[in-house]
């Protein structure tokens, strides 16, 4: 295999997910619970004994702030999706960590990806994951395929023009929209 074929056959996406007024609202209870947690010991400890204190409000920050910012990155999410070949591997990275792949299939076996407004049905019984910027994207494309235990899963991806090519000289189930952005 030579290094053009590895270009043509290979794209990779990525993309962060839009922050909605829920994600915002997880995000503020998210930071109050975090002061709250680390400003509860410094009290318990002013009603104990004041000089208790001395020793508790340095371990609340040495402690508490690294912590504090280890679990924000789980309220951050961007995905990121490859298709190498027939492979097609879907990623969720959270606060620019190591991807953890959600899903993996081989091309052939998607029953189809189509542009989720042309979605007709959703299959019974699906586990469905939504890995998009937002719902109402116009770049989203609805992918089906079986899981390795036969489960069907419905997977909402954005769509890129280069990876559905990929994908659709594998698959002919494969629609590409001519209205696509990316």
């Amino acid at each position: 295999m030579d290094d053009r074929e590895q270009a043509t056959n290979y794209a990779e996406y990525s993309y962060e997910k839009a922050v909605t007024g829920k994600d915002r609202l997880h995000r503020f209870l998210y930071i109050t619970g975090a002061v709250f947690l680390m400003i509860l010991p410094i009290l318990i400890a002013v009603f104990l004994h004041k000089y208790f204190i001395m020793y508790i409000m340095p371990l609340v920050v040495i402690l508490g702030v690294p912590f504090t910012k280890f679990f924000y990155r789980y309220l951050q999410y961007e995905y990121k999706y490859t298709v190498d070949r027939r492979n097609f591997r879907m990623e969720l990275i959270h606060g620019k960590a190591k991807p953890k792949t959600l899903l993996a299939c081989d091309v052939t076996d998607m029953e189809y990806a189509v542009p989720a407004r042309d979605l007709k049905s959703v299959p019974e019984g699906a586990k469905i994951y939504r890995c998009c910027v937002s719902d109402n994207s116009p770049d989203l494309y609805a992918a089906s395929f079986r899981d390795a235990s036969d489960k069907p899963v419905l997977l909402y991806f954005e769509g890129s023009k280069k990876a559905l090519r990929i994908m659709n000289y594998y698959n002919k189930n494969i629609v590409i929209d001519p209205d696509l952005r990316h």
